[in-house]
């Protein structure tokens, strides 16, 4: 891992007079997992979702490999290489699996039936299913083809938001097997995960939100072992 591909600095959003987020700050190094966990309603999702482009902060910077793209759309993040996948997958139910990996490469045309083969290779179960809905597909399928869908997109850092929501401990293990395969390739992530035990475990730099704020920061493995974590945070599974 080198210096950080990605920078957070004084991220404020707002919802009206409510302030989701409030001054948070983090660096994610290029080559990392770095998971941002907390209880619901802590601001995770917001704070993802302003680092895509999908909504405006009130106040802050966001670099992405040293550029200021703190008011970019969305579009012009993926195109530039970095790419969400959104809580509830949001996969389109009523289009086929082959239907969605496609929309995925919208803009790498040239490289998108070469990376969908890809896709399943990585993901066989997609490739056995292809031609099928893609609201036919169970929850853990349904995860494993929203992440393939932004891997599509030749992602340089990958947002996660949410990955093992509803999803039975198999299926999760299976989840977090493929985010650790993804890392060793060579993408960056960010994991926003309610978990705060699973979403530690796998990274190597966490971030613990509370209404809004930072309040615990540091070595994932650190924080797994910090008391204070351990009282607020690690004691639900």
């Amino acid at each position: 891992m080198s210096g950080p591909i990605l920078s957070i600095e004084g991220l404020q959003v707002n919802y009206g007079h409510v302030d989701a987020v409030r001054g948070v700050s983090f660096e994610v190094p290029t080559g990392s997992i770095v998971s941002l966990v907390g209880a619901n309603g802590a601001g995770k999702t917001s704070v993802l979702n302003a680092v895509a482009g999908l909504i405006r902060p009130h106040r802050g910077a966001i670099r992405f490999k040293g550029e200021d793209v703190t008011h970019w759309p969305a579009y012009k993040m993926v195109k530039a290489g970095l790419v969400q996948v959104p809580e509830g997958r949001e996969i389109l139910a009523t289009l086929t699996v082959a239907e969605n990996l496609m929309l995925g490469g919208w803009h790498r045309r040239s490289t998108l039936a070469m990376n969908v083969g890809r896709m399943y290779e990585r993901f066989p179960v997609l490739g056995e299913r292809r031609t099928l809905k893609a609201g036919s597909l169970s929850g853990g399928e349904q995860q494993m083809l929203a992440i393939a869908r932004a891997l599509i997109a030749e992602p340089e850092v990958l947002l996660l938001d949410e990955p093992s929501m509803g999803l039975a401990p198999k299926i999760v293990d299976e989840v977090f097997a493929v985010i650790e395969e993804i890392r060793r390739a060579g993408t960056t992530v960010v994991l926003v995960e309610q978990n705060a035990r699973r979403g530690l475990a796998a990274a190597d730099f966490g971030y613990v939100l509370e209404t809004g704020e930072i309040t615990h920061s540091g070595v994932a493995t650190e924080l797994l072992a910090d008391e204070r974590v351990i009282e607020a945070y690690l004691g639900l599974e």
